[in-house]
């Protein structure tokens, strides 16, 4: 049973909430918060994935599957550079989780808005996905 309790938490899409006294601890939550956001991840392209395949997009599907590699490939990239930018302090591994975790998410809202949303009034597949945390603060407070 705690195994299945771990595996709901891993799958929610919510920050999580962490004190975060040292760096392991800080770490270990920042872990969390992007396996949550992982999880989201698949779970909007999953359904992308039937969406095209619904659809009878066969090469569609294919090629999103490669945009899809590539984009990890960015990604780890990015955030390795990242990681390497603060390899000379305790917060490197913060660093890079973070970045990771905010381009997945981001990836995330990208993937809902261009194949599940409709151009007509059809609402969307999956509910629009949270880009509070991924904003700048300045951003947030325009947003409505």
């Amino acid at each position: 049973m705690p195994l299945f309790a771990l595996a709901l938490f891993l799958q929610s899409a919510e920050p999580v909430s962490c004190p975060g006294v040292d760096t392991p601890s800080v770490d270990a939550c920042a872990s969390a918060d992007l396996a949550a956001a992982d999880a989201e991840l698949n779970r909007y392209y999953q359904a992308a994935m039937r969406r095209l395949r619904s659809e009878g997009e066969e090469q569609t599907a294919k090629e999103l599957v490669e945009a899809q590699r590539a984009w990890i490939r960015y990604r780890d990239a990015e955030c390795g550079s990242v990681y390497q930018n603060w390899s000379g302090g305790t917060i490197r591994t913060l660093m890079g989780i973070t970045c990771r975790t905010r381009l997945t998410k981001l990836r995330t809202h990208v993937i809902w808005s261009h194949w599940l949303t409709y151009m007509d009034s059809t609402p969307p597949i999956l509910p629009r996905p949270d880009l509070t945390s991924v904003l700048p603060d300045k951003a947030r407070e325009a947003r409505p």
